[in-house]
Order: C-alpha cells, then sequence, then structure tokens
C-alpha cells in the first residue's frame, strides 16, 4: 500500500508477491538491511523495478561495485573545519558507550549501503535515457562475484520511524532533517536515527545544518554524480531498462514521472551519501568515515 500523505512508495513491510521477492534480493545482493526510499517510489510504477533489477542483479554482486562503493565513500567527505565533536554533544545529552555504539551501527550500515544504492539509481537512470551502461572490460578479479547477505557485524534490522504515523516532536524533526537539504521527505538513514530523537536532532542542527547546501557541500555532490555516472558505463554487465522498451508498457504521464523520479533521486542519494559519512566523520573521524566497516 501507499502513504500517500508522506511520499508515494510501497513500504518494505506492506509488499507481496513479486515486489517482496525483489526487496529481498535488492537487500541480499547489496548486503544491506534495508530497500532504498528511491526504490521504494520506484515500486508504485507497474512492473519497473522487478524488470530493472532482473537486469542489474549479476553486475551489482560483483567486486567491482564493492571497490567502485568504496571510491565513492571515500570522495564523500567534505574536508570542512571545524567539525563538531559528535561523541562529545552525544555524551552532554546522556548517552553513553554503548548507546553511541548502537548509532555508530546504523551510521555503518548507511555508509557501506548508500554508495550502492547512488550506483544502482545513477544506472537505472543512464539506461533510462539510453546512455551507455555496463560492457566495461573488467578484469577477473572485479567480476567475480562477493557473498550474498549481510556481512558480518550489520545488524539484520533496522526500524525505520514512519513520519506519519511518528510523534509530533519526530514529525517536526523529520521535517526540518529533509528541509535543510532541500528534499521532498527524510531519508531512510534519517527515520533509522529517529529511533533517538536527540541524535537526530544534534546530527541536524549541530552537525549537518552548517554544511549542508553549502557550496562545498553542493559541489561535492556534483562530483559524486559525475563520478557515478562514469562508473556505470564500466559495469561488469547489464542494469535497468531503456526507455524504448517501457513505451508500450507505461503511458506519457508515467514516463515522465519516472524519468523525474530517477533524476530525483539520484541526486537525493549523492546527499544522503555525504551527509552520512559527515555524521561519521563527526563522532569517529576521517578515516573511519570514509572506509567501509565491512570490507570483503
Amino acid at each position: 500500500m501507499t502513504n500517500a500523505a508522506y511520499f508515494p512508495q510501497l513500504s518494505q513491510t506492506d509488499v507481496s508477491g513479486e515486489l517482496e521477492t525483489t526487496y529481498e534480493d535488492i537487500r541480499q545482493t547489496l548486503r544491506v538491511p534495508w530497500v532504498a526510499f528511491g526504490c521504494r517510489v520506484l515500486a508504485t510504477f507497474p512492473g519497473f523495478l522487478p524488470l530493472a533489477w532482473r537486469r542489474t542483479a549479476d553486475a551489482f554482486i560483483t567486486r567491482y561495485v564493492e571497490q567502485a562503493a568504496d571510491e565513492l565513500r571515500e570522495r564523500s567527505l567534505l574536508g570542512a573545519q571545524p567539525l563538531p565533536n559528535l561523541k562529545r554533544l552525544l555524551n552532554e545529552a546522556g548517552f553513553g558507550e554503548s548507546e553511541i555504539q548502537k548509532v555508530r551501527r546504523v551510521l555503518n550500515a548507511f555508509n557501506y549501503g548508500n554508495p550502492k544504492y547512488l550506483l544502482l539509481i545513477t544506472a537505472w537512470s543512464e539506461c533510462l535515457q539510453m546512455r551507455p551502461v555496463g560492457g566495461g572490460e573488467v578484469s577477473a578479479e572485479f567480476r567475480a562475484s562477493v557473498p550474498q547477505g549481510l556481512p558480518p557485524g550489520m545488524d539484520r534490522l533496522l526500524p525505520l520511524v514512519d513520519a506519519s504515523t511518528a510523534s509530533t516532536e519526530v514529525q517536526a524533526l523529520l521535517k526540518r532533517v529533509a528541509d535543510i537539504h532541500f528534499h521532498h521527505g527524510p531519508a531512510s538513514d534519517f527515520q533509522a536515527l529517529a529511533n533517538w530523537p536527540k541524535v537526530l536532532k544534534i546530527a541536524t542542527d549541530d552537525v549537518l545544518a552548517p554544511v549542508v547546501r553549502q557550496e562545498l557541500y553542493d559541489a561535492k555532490s556534483r562530483e559524486l554524480v559525475t563520478r557515478a555516472r562514469e562508473m556505470v558505463r564500466g559495469l561488469p554487465g547489464t542494469a535497468g531498462v531503456p526507455r524504448s522498451e517501457l513505451m508500450s508498457s507505461l503511458t506519457p504521464t508515467e514516463m515522465a514521472g519516472l524519468t523525474g523520479v530517477l533524476f530525483m533521486y539520484q541526486r537525493f542519494i549523492a546527499d544522503i551519501t555525504i551527509s552520512v559519512v559527515h555524521i561519521t566523520e563527526c563522532l569517529d573521524g576521517p578515516e573511519a568515515a570514509s572506509k567501509s566497516a565491512f570490507p570483503v
């Protein structure tokens, strides 16, 4: 079912049949515990998500994608100074080390998966526009598959706070973090952090608000999108569905909507990749933020 009061999407708990299978395969193949907001919105377009994913899965279980995601994560560091000391701010708000470790595990999971979702949405957007995707000359090492399923140490489920049913306080926090990004709704990352409203408030007000949508931030977002476009051309396999194949199954209005959603989420996930890396940098430093906590 869709939640029109929030933003039209098919949530992870409301799908069945082919979509449920697709959602699970996305999680298993990308080795993450959530299906991205963008994918959940794309699922509202009849038949698109299962078809696009079938054309994509083999390329995204490769070491090429792991290596590409590692590079995008490293590129996401803003280098902004001075950095707020997020650990100190959380301590002052009453959070001990065990609770901070829970927050850290959530950040690590999103930092691992966000660059992969940036590559995925970019590949689908480029393919829809009938620009080259896949077919790169990739070494046997990078064509090799990585294990499916969550990496050791990653939590199986990240509960996402529903912005439409949350408390008034949490709704306001989720709206604020979306608004400072100029986004239409809060990313899954912030819905997960909303399990700790104080954490989300501190991350929004003290860590993100000073940098988001500033010149350095927007330049970094453009850099990530540009590099992701280059990377998907080298994928060791196909990814996505070209516009020509969808003309008979989607109305012109649906085609326009699909084009807009892919374009929007390509930039949305680039922003979120930078923002969560920045939060992690303020918590644990640049090296921890720019490296995968779950190397293959």
